[in-house]
């Protein structure tokens, strides 16, 4: 049977319809609506669903058209999970990263795992060898960055990467010759050298760390990062799928 799954992020909503772990259908959406999601569902049984909510929570009484109401879970600190949380304050712990380093677990079986979800935010979470999650990092995303330095100051513009760029086909020159090539350089440099650093840090103190990315800008990092990685969009609905399952 079907499952709709959703997460609601900072700028954006996913949707996603999965069944027995394969993905059917995907929405991405700016202005998600109650139209795009009878439109997502409407050729599918759906016989559950699940939401990870960063930020105000949403009004989920749409989803009874589609979903009996104790077939839905929203994703909280207190919901079941296969991993342990180690965490001093687990009911700020955002739960798209738990979500996500449980989508991870279920791709990679055993290992430490160091997940970078690329999104408005860049996060950077640790799931050890004994499946438990030790918190990580939040920083600024590329997009926020940009837009810091053409907000607070006078003269800087406001950049918008190319699709070559936020591919990460096109190579970041260490050099920027204008102001544009000035800024993208220290943006896109500056973040690398910080995930690379983190990366670096965390493979001194796991071996045998595996590297998984994923969010809006992982196919960025994905081509500029020099280390083993695996890359999904669909990691932290691979988790929620699987939280989904432990709580219905």
């Amino acid at each position: 049977m079907a499952h709709l799954l959703l997460d609601i992020g900072n700028t954006r909503t996913k949707a996603v319809i999965m069944d027995n772990g394969k993905v059917l259908q995907r929405l991405v959406s700016d202005n998600f609506s109650q139209f795009d999601l009878h439109a997502l569902v409407e050729h599918y049984n759906i016989d559950a669903a699940a939401a990870s909510v960063v930020g105000m929570q949403p009004d989920f009484g749409c989803l009874l058209d589609f979903v009996n109401p104790s077939r839905f879970h929203l994703l909280t600190h207190q919901s079941r999970l296969p991993i342990a949380i180690d965490y001093d304050t687990p009911s700020t712990l955002g739960m798209d990263r738990i979500a996500a380093v449980v989508g991870a677990r279920q791709l990679c079986p055993s290992s430490p795992l160091l997940v970078v979800d690329a999104g408005s935010c860049i996060t950077i979470d640790l799931l050890d060898d004994n499946n438990c999650y030790q918190g990580g990092a939040i920083l600024p995303g590329l997009r926020m960055k940009f837009r810091a330095l053409h907000e607070f100051t006078t003269a800087l513009p406001d950049i918008t990467l190319t699709p070559d760029e936020l591919n990460g086909s096109t190579p970041q020159q260490l050099t920027g010759k204008s102001t544009r090539g000035s800024i993208t350089s220290g943006v896109c440099n500056a973040t690398l050298f910080e995930i690379q650093g983190f990366i670096a840090e965390y493979n001194r103190a796991f071996p045998s760390l595996k590297l998984f990315l994923t969010g809006g800008d992982a196919d960025f990092f994905a081509n500029q990062l020099f280390f083993p990685k695996f890359a999904t969009p669909d990691l932290l609905m691979i988790g929620l799928d699987k939280i989904l399952e432990m709580n219905i």
